[in-house]
């Protein structure tokens, strides 16, 4: 009886979380458009949640993005970005660092073009994005990676004396990393 109640509650726990609304940001492939020459064109959404938003900075290096890993047989001059983005590809995938290191460790194939947005204006925390695309070669679809460096503010905690934790609110970069549909490495490129 005890281990029966143990497991159910296990598996509750698990569809509770997996149920909870995200809280980070996220790309989502919106639409996959088969062209007549054979490409498919990827539209691809990007979606902050409430606490998070996305900031340029001095430079491109300083400044917020997403990136999505191997996308193989990428068509050069393909890409479009929305206004206030700036498009890259690049052959190591753009991925938040720290003082040198590497905030999330996606898998990026050598070779394998990356597609990279920088914003170049801010974005709203709650915002969706779309006007992002890319095509390829590629017919065939697998999961594939991006990560994202986003601002998030943590709001001052009322009734904190000033100068304690908490008193003021706090704005920090963070990485996030998750999946989405990718052109495959084992298909066919024309």
């Amino acid at each position: 009886m005890l281990k029966t109640f143990g497991l159910a509650l296990l598996l509750a726990s698990g569809l509770a979380i997996a149920g909870a609304p995200v809280r980070a940001l996220q790309i989502v492939v919106t639409q996959v458009d088969k062209n007549n020459d054979g490409s498919m064109t990827y539209h691809f959404a990007v979606k902050t949640d409430q606490g998070e938003t996305l900031t340029p900075g001095e430079s491109k290096e300083t400044s917020d993005f997403v990136t999505v890993y191997n996308f193989y047989g990428l068509v050069d001059g393909s890409a479009k970005s929305p206004e206030g983005w700036e498009f890259s590809s690049e052959e190591f995938g753009r991925t938040p660092y720290w003082n040198g290191y590497p905030l999330v460790l996606p898998v990026d194939v050598p070779g394998t073009p990356n597609l990279t947005w920088t914003v170049t204006k801010p974005v709203a925390a709650g915002a969706q994005i779309d006007g992002f695309t890319a095509t390829t070669r590629a017919s065939a679809m697998v999961y594939g990676e991006y990560t994202a460096q986003v601002t998030r503010v943590s709001p001052a905690i009322g009734g904190v004396a000033a100068g304690m934790p908490g008193a003021e609110a706090l704005v920090s970069k963070q990485a996030v990393i998750g999946w989405l549909l990718t052109p495959g490495f084992l298909a066919d490129v024309k």
